[in-house]
């Protein structure tokens, strides 16, 4: 390895990252068409790759396409691999164009060998070239980065791949860490495998094992601290806790395995009878290649032509379980910081969906306040109004610093939405003063209402009059990439005021705040007013995987028959949170009366630079509720 490309250079020495051993002999194993690893950064995925194409370049000369996410990218890696690659390994370099020639057989995307092999090296985003000549091997580094479409080719890696079809012995190595659930190349791939796993032995029972984080233990000090010097991975079998010297002795071992310790733990069906070698107690029942047998007839129940490596940082040699266990400590209180270390160190699918959070561990959580004494740690309230046919539904949030929030209370106010009756009821609870715990007085500062059902006009009648109070006539858009709040107001066909709401941002902010554990930034409390069936709604939709134009979205869906009116106050109640000024900071508004009413402007557009030749200076009402950019309090 090169000192341009490694942090240790020098010849490659398989046995120092054991992890690899299983990998990389599935690289020239004769039976194998897929090698598919789901491994963390930094770790030997590229080298992998790397070696790879050295293999097939010298010792077993083939046509090799090497998948980069893009076009720069596999640029770069040409000057940051796999030129260092050739150039500092003798053998490759004895058989490789000169590097200053300006031959054709050595550019930037493109690398021809006195072997025959030729190396083209091209990005997912670019169809031509994924398309044009066929390939013994293809070697796809950072598959879950590559776009959902090579422009309207369909999916990068299946039209990579398809350059395969006329060869009997071709090869596909596929290496990346793991992304979300469900959208994860390399997370579809390892499922589809046959799911090795690294198992190693116990220095103390001699049981052999996967590591997993849920065995690894630490102390705390007299004062609660965590003490992650003190971590160990605790046994399933005899449950000594191994020491970080036992646990690199048992990682270094597997070296000395037949199996290098990967075997597979894909469930079959064998004699009619189902089988799942994950949950094997009794020693197992593999032979001396990792295949998982059938334990009444020993024959391997698994396939081997699409081998599946899944490993985390728990068998890092270069990483001690002290720095594994710090990482996670820094990341566990802050949901996207937990996601990278799931995906990067642990290797893990991150599932975020709203199944992770069930009502009853919310219902327990409720606390003994109200609308008359909520906590001081709530600056700000928003309202968020859904519109049905026989009714108003209205939930009233409070919200703090970091974006820690309070249910305050839940209105249902029924009556026909045609009729002046429940719009004059929302409109005294948006009227009204709240009373913190410290003896302040608090106002609602804005409020959404949905537009998007069968009273459109009587929402816009509403909204227009009450746009000085921030009462605004939303819209829910659930496109791809859409702001939780848009940068301006939108034109409706009656040319009122509506903002178009980015839903799906706005449950992926919902549900994540709904996982944070303990009171502080992100933090969902509820008053004791909640009731169960509040709950169940707020927890209703769910994140669906769907292909819209030729791409992967990922979006929040309410199956048929069930309510969701929770979730969309509390969606809406958020989306006015960030409709908020920035001229409204945190800590200044707990106390306010209500705003001078103020009609919205007939026609929604963004304010104009004033014309060059005419700097005068003039004094201009601001049009509240436009400016929606720099809040601290999100």
């Amino acid at each position: 390895m090169s000192a341009r490309a490694a942090a240790q250079p020098g010849r490659w020495r398989t046995a120092t990252v054991p992890m690899a051993l299983g990998p990389t002999a599935a690289v020239t194993d004769p039976r194998v068409r897929f090698v598919s690893v789901m491994a963390p950064t930094q770790e030997f995925k590229t080298e992998l790759i790397n070696n790879a194409a050295g293999y097939y370049a010298h010792q077993d000369a083939s046509p090799i396409l090497l998948v980069l996410p893009t076009v720069n990218l596999a640029e770069s890696y040409t000057k940051d691999r796999l030129d260092p690659l050739v150039d500092e390994t003798p053998a490759l370099a004895a058989i490789a164009p000169p590097k200053k020639s300006r031959s054709p057989d050595r550019t930037l995307d493109r690398l021809a060998f006195e072997t025959g092999a030729v190396i083209d090296i091209v990005g997912a985003n670019s169809p031509t070239d994924l398309a044009s000549r066929p390939k013994r091997i293809v070697l796809a580094d950072e598959i879950d980065k590559y776009p959902p479409s090579a422009g309207k080719e369909g999916d990068p890696l299946a039209l990579a791949e398809e350059r395969q079809s006329t060869f009997w012995n071709a090869k596909s190595i596929r290496a990346c860490s793991p992304t979300q659930k469900g959208f994860s190349r390399i997370g579809r791939e390892y499922e589809m495998s046959d799911q090795r796993r690294l198992f190693v032995k116990c220095p103390h029972c001699d049981e052999a094992q996967p590591l997993t984080f849920d065995r690894v233990r630490w102390d705390k000090d007299e004062n609660g601290q965590h003490m992650p010097e003190t971590a160990g991975v605790v046994c399933k079998g005899c449950g000594t806790i191994w020491t970080e010297a036992e646990r690199r002795k048992a990682i270094q071992a597997v070296a000395l395995e037949p199996d290098f310790g990967w075997r597979q733990t894909k469930p079959f069906r064998c004699c009619g009878e189902d089988h799942k070698p994950l949950n094997w107690t009794d020693g197992g029942h593999w032979n001396e290649h990792g295949e998982a047998c059938c334990p009444k007839c020993s024959k391997p129940g698994v396939p081997v032509r699409h081998a599946g490596f899944n490993a985390s940082k728990l068998y890092s040699l270069t990483q001690s379980l002290e720095q594994t266990v710090r990482k996670f400590l820094s990341s566990k209180d802050d949901l996207s910081l937990l996601q990278v270390f799931t995906n990067t160190q642990l290797a893990e699918l991150w599932e975020e969906s709203g199944t992770a959070v069930d009502p009853e561990s919310l219902l327990a959580r409720r606390e003994a306040y109200g609308p008359d004494n909520i906590p001081s740690g709530a600056l700000v309230l928003t309202a968020g109004v859904d519109v049905q046919d026989n009714r108003l539904e209205c939930e009233i949030v409070g919200w703090g610093a970091g974006r820690e929030n309070w249910g305050v209370e839940y209105h249902v106010i029924h009556g026909d939405p045609s009729q002046d009756q429940v719009w004059h009821e929302l409109d005294q609870i948006l009227l009204r003063s709240y009373r913190r715990d410290d003896g302040a007085l608090m106002r609602i500062q804005a409020a959404c209402i949905d537009s998007g059902g069968h009273h459109t006009e009587r929402v816009y009648a509403f909204t227009k009059p009450r746009f000085g109070r921030r009462v605004y006539a939303i819209k829910g858009d659930g496109g791809p990439a859409k702001p939780i709040w848009p940068k301006r107001a939108s034109k409706s066909k009656t040319r009122q005021v509506l903002f178009m709401v980015g839903t799906n941002a706005a449950s992926d902010q919902i549900y994540g705040d709904l996982r944070v554990k303990r009171p502080g930034a992100g933090y969902c409390h509820f008053a004791a007013n909640y009731d169960q069936a509040w709950f169940t709604q707020l927890l209703a939709e769910r994140l669906v995987r769907k292909r819209v134009n030729g791409q992967d979205v990922r979006v929040y869906e309410c199956p048929k028959g069930t309510r969701n009116e929770a979730h969309d106050c509390r969606r809406y109640a958020l989306a006015a949170l960030h409709a908020l000024p920035r001229q409204l900071p945190p800590g200044s508004i707990p106390v306010s009366e209500p705003q001078p009413t103020q009609e919205a402007p007939e026609v929604e557009q963004a304010p104009q630079p004033a014309p060059a030749k005419a700097p005068v200076k003039r004094k201009s009402r601001p049009r509240r509720g436009l400016n929606t950019t720099g809040r601290s309090w999100l």
